[in-house]
């Protein structure tokens, strides 16, 4: 007597055990024939999963033993469960494949170009012209700008490639306008027809801008050496400490300490000759955080400049500007240690580092490769100092052939 419901629930159990694997697999071959061929695979091919099954049943000997009806109600029943398998699975995996994009590029995505009235008006560059329409807008919280500001921005005009997206042509206005006007800040609307809307706000140069961080600005009253401008270093020596800093402003004189560049003086005048005129006046310098409270509570400050890094270059150039017109100019020489004279070595290159000869007694290290070497008078030069000697010597006889000569009486 054969018991079906207990050979239909072996059947089940196999047919799940059997059938799992041969039915992905199918699926697998499914997808991947869909991608590659773009080919949809039928979904009857999922079937042979049954067949598979059922031969890893029966050669695997896990189906049991018993009647032959009762192995082949087991058998019936891995087939079916093994064919809706591989049937089911080889549906998904063309389905799969049918769903993924076949074409691998992006889309390219295009914004709002500007429209055909605009595009009419192309130059032959394949330039068009933006221009401001209406006022020019004021932004919240910043300051108003001012007269001239406004009207230069309001009768502005600006040209940029006829091809470029609105976005892009915002964006380079703004760039565009920033870096002509100064503006602290600057929004721009540009439609299709070309017309801007741009709402800025004035440049701003106060005080803050010139601090970098970690320092504060503070303001000090005492007696300032002539000569000093924004910009220069400074020693304020208060009641307790002294604190080094950088000049910013005198009174109302405010200037970048960024945008400051060094005048070096005349050669015959050892005074400045730029800057404040000096006096009891009142000085704004950049300090550390740290120092200014130490400045703000001191009641007296005293006040002296430190000296210049540009002041060692500038001496250095006057140096060689000095030797050059004396007919000995500074020339870089690559050569041997024996060529070398001491006395007209100024400096020497190592594999270390440069050897400065600071005495015409210092010797010259060795393994020099090039050298600073003060040179020889140049022909050139004794030349035009020969040619400068005959001319004055010309002149002079030409004076004393010139002038009446003295008549000499001798009395005998």
């Amino acid at each position: 007597m054969v018991d079906l419901p207990y050979e239909s629930l072996l059947g089940v159990s196999y047919g799940l055990l059997a059938g799992t694997g041969p039915a992905v697999l199918f699926g697998l071959i499914a997808a991947g024939v869909g991608l590659a061929r773009d080919r949809s695979v039928p979904a009857a091919t999922g079937l042979f999963a049954a067949a598979i099954a059922a031969a890893i049943v029966v050669f695997g000997g896990v189906h049991g033993s018993g009647p032959v009806l009762a192995q082949a109600i087991r058998l019936a029943f891995v087939g079916v469960i093994a064919g809706v398998l591989g049937v089911f699975a080889t549906s998904q995996g063309a389905r799969i494949a049918t769903a993924l994009p076949q074409d691998r590029t992006f889309p390219i995505v295009r914004g709002q170009a500007l429209s055909a009235d605009a595009i009419d008006a192309v130059d032959a560059m394949g330039q068009v012209t933006i221009r401001p329409t209406g006022a020019i807008r004021e932004l919240d919280g910043y300051p108003p700008l001012s007269p001239a500001l406004r009207t230069a921005l309001e009768n502005g005009a600006w040209r940029f490639p006829a091809d470029l997206q609105l976005a892009e042509l915002e964006d380079r206005l703004e760039r565009r306008l920033r870096t002509d006007h100064g503006l602290a800040t600057v929004r721009v609307a540009v439609d299709g027809r070309g017309r801007a809307t741009i709402a800025a706000a004035p440049p701003s140069k106060g005080v803050a801008t010139t601090l970098a961080d970690g320092f504060r600005a503070v303001t000090v009253t005492g007696l300032l050496p002539t000569g000093l401008e924004p910009g220069d270093r400074v020693l304020i020596s208060g009641d307790e400490t002294t604190v080094e800093g950088t000049a910013l402003a005198i009174d109302d004189e405010t200037q970048d300490a960024t945008d400051h560049e060094f005048v070096a003086p005349a050669a015959d005048t050892q005074r400045a000759a730029i800057g404040t005129d000096g006096g009891d006046r009142r000085l704004t310098v950049a300090v550390e955080t740290a120092a200014a409270d130490t400045l703000l509570e001191s009641t007296h400050h005293r006040i002296a400049v430190q000296p210049s890094d540009d002041a060692t270059h500038n001496h250095a150039l006057e140096a060689a500007t000095i030797l050059d017109n004396a007919g000995r100019p500074i020339t870089v020489r690559d050569t041997a240690l024996a060529e070398l004279d001491p006395a007209t070595t100024i400096g020497v290159r190592t594999a270390e580092d440069w050897h400065w000869q600071h005495s015409a007694d210092d010797p010259v290290p060795h393994g020099a490769d090039r050298a600073f070497v003060a040179g020889s008078p140049q022909p050139d030069c004794e030349e035009r100092r020969s040619q400068s000697q005959s001319n004055s010597q010309s002149q002079l006889q030409s004076t004393s052939q010139s002038q009446p000569q003295p008549q000499l009486e001798v009395n005998r």
